[in-house]
């Protein structure tokens, strides 16, 4: 059986994988909806939108349920933090992916177009509120969480609704709407055979690739200099350290300690600035597929960044440092991680393996011509 420390670090590894598979795969669909009214300029555009992600939205949204049950068996104390700080923005978060599936399955049920127009404000709605609500949340665990923990292990959040929509929150809630939107951009151009709709989502793809390089810069200068971070103290004791007595500072500065400890470790942001170059470089030579890979690589090294600057912290707390969560000792048993462990070496292979033979499969070129033909086999 594997080291306790080793099973923390692995799970640590497999939620960000979950993570960049929900922001991969549902960042394509809910940019799609994002797009909508933007592209889409009368209802057979729209139509070809929405059909070009029909096949695999609701299993795209899977990934979203998936990375909140593994938080739950793996470190239950942070879904509890979590739940408890942010649980007014994740019911307005929930309650706009309900219309998502009303605006889908109901849009061709009624040959009208004042209805269809409303399921498409509805999927457009469902698609907006979650991208932003993730960039909110993220954002203040950036700046840490007002939270503290009893001696009866009882959280107290004194999380404020207004204090959440902060300007670096919104920075970073600009920055995730715009890396959907740019993963979506991408894909309609992969699925769309249209000159309209191609030369719309390629104009989109440019400039959310330049927006997306200014907000990383925005976002990083903003982490490192303009808000406080959170890093560990060894203490030294008669010039010997001690790694049993340390304190966690919360400090300017301190989310750039793991990079100044590993400078090659620079390297995973300077690639989050180059791929939106290359999504610009490769779009414009028309290689769609490799502008969509580019755009793909940018949302999993931009994971990679976040996991990096905050390692270990999970959840801190900006009240009481020391009662802020790791990957440590926010961990469920070491019988949990290895049970999970085992699950996730059968399971995830296998999902991953029949997403990407759906993904193939389902693969053809959405025409205007097509969606006309078969006009009630589609959305």
């Amino acid at each position: 059986m594997l080291d306790y420390n080793i099973l923390c670090i692995i799970w640590w590894f497999l939620i960000g994988i979950l993570v960049i598979g929900f922001l991969i795969t549902d960042g394509l669909d809910m940019g799609v909806g994002i797009l909508l009214f933007i592209i889409g300029k009368n209802n057979l555009e729209r139509r070809m939108m929405i059909n070009s992600i029909a096949p695999h939205w609701d299993g795209n949204q899977v990934w979203l349920i998936t990375v909140g049950g593994a938080l739950f068996a793996a470190w239950p104390i942070v879904y509890a933090t979590l739940f408890s700080s942010f649980y007014i923005v994740m019911i307005i978060m929930l309650l706009s992916l309900f219309l998502r599936p009303v605006g889908f399955e109901y849009r061709s049920k009624i040959k009208n177009n004042k209805w269809q127009n409303i399921c498409d404000i509805l999927i457009s709605i469902g698609s907006i509120v979650p991208p932003f609500i993730i960039g909110i949340a993220m954002g203040n665990l950036l700046k840490g969480i007002p939270f503290y923990i009893d001696k009866y292990f009882y959280i107290h959040s004194t999380l404020n609704f207004l204090n959440l929509f902060n300007i670096f929150s919104i920075i970073i809630s600009i920055t995730s709407l715009t890396m959907f939107i740019n993963q979506a951009s991408t894909y309609l151009q992969l699925r769309i055979n249209d000159k309209y709709i191609s030369y719309k989502a390629y104009i989109i793809t440019q400039i959310s690739s330049i927006i997306l390089i200014i907000f990383f810069i925005l976002s990083f200068i903003n982490t490192i200099f303009y808000i406080k971070g959170y890093k560990f103290n060894l203490l030294i004791i008669n010039n010997i350290m001690d790694l049993n007595k340390k304190e966690i500072l919360h400090t300017y500065g301190s989310w750039f300690s793991n990079f100044q400890t590993h400078h090659y470790l620079l390297i995973i942001p300077l690639i989050c600035l180059i791929l939106p170059i290359g999504t610009i470089i490769y779009s414009q030579f028309k290689n769609k597929i490799m502008t969509f890979i580019c755009s793909s690589l940018t949302i999993t090294f931009v994971v990679f960044t976040i996991g990096i600057t905050m390692f270990p912290f999970i959840v801190p707390s900006s009240i009481i440092p020391s009662h802020s969560l790791t990957m440590w000792n926010a961990a469920s048993s070491k019988l949990t991680l290895s049970v999970m462990l085992y699950a996730a070496i059968i399971f995830v292979p296998i999902v991953l393996s029949y997403t990407i033979w759906c993904y193939k499969k389902m693969f053809f070129l959405i025409t205007k011509e097509e969606i006309k033909k078969n006009t009630n086999n589609y959305y």
